[in-house]
């Protein structure tokens, strides 16, 4: 796979190999035209690496636009299309995904008891506690109001429900000092297998209507 059929990374050793592309005769490489043909290796090369490098920084941007940089999770446009893909793959490959719900109960009556200050360190204490408990594969992202919302690949509706309890005991057990007072995180959630049906949203609907249902039998 060289760029623009040359071999890549092997400088001069590849002229004589690169010949018949450029089309030259050997009897017609003098030693100033493989001169030549080695400069312009060299440049291929040249711009090859640059190319790499630009694509590495743009890889970076495209990462720090999708992630929210207080809470380090996905911001929810990002997160909402990998929803997306996860439902495609479960329509065309037969792929297994459990998204999780978690909606951080208390949030609104911290901010009107405690600030704006308060609440947003009590959703950074909540997202730690997510992104420590997440595993390789998940996809983890901030939803609307105080929700997150985490993709969980090759995973079955019992073994969601059973990571969702162990990540809501571990964001409960956390506690915020917050100028004198001891803030605590109250978690609900619910969980739902991804369906190819719909769109996303409806992913997100049914894990709330899930939700609703176990905060009522609670």
């Amino acid at each position: 796979g060289g760029f623009g059929g040359f071999t890549p990374g092997q400088g001069h050793a590849s002229i004589d190999d690169n010949v018949s592309v450029l089309g030259i005769p050997k009897a017609e490489m003098t030693e100033s035209v493989r001169r030549a043909i080695g400069l312009l290796l060299d440049e291929i090369n040249a711009l090859r690496g640059e190319l790499a490098r630009a694509k590495g920084h743009e890889a970076y941007l495209e990462e720090q636009a999708e992630k929210d940089r207080m809470l380090h999770v996905m911001r929810r446009r990002a997160f909402m299309a990998r929803l997306g893909l996860a439902q495609r793959r479960v329509e065309e490959e037969g792929a297994e995904f459990t998204f999780l719900y978690f909606s951080i109960s208390n949030a609104a009556a911290v901010r009107v008891e405690h600030g704006h200050a308060a609440v947003e360190n009590l959703m950074v204490q909540a997202s730690t506690a997510l992104r420590e408990g997440a595993e390789p594969g998940d996809v983890l992202g901030s939803l609307e109001n105080f929700d997150f919302g985490l993709i969980s690949p090759g995973t079955g509706i019992q073994a969601g429900i059973e990571k969702a309890e162990r990540m809501q005991q571990s964001m409960q057990g956390r506690v915020l000092a917050w100028q004198g007072v001891a803030l605590s995180i109250m978690v609900s959630f619910g969980v739902v297998a991804i369906s190819p049906d719909g769109m996303p949203d409806d992913v997100i609907y049914n894990a709330k209507e899930d939700l609703q249902v176990r905060a009522v039998s609670a």
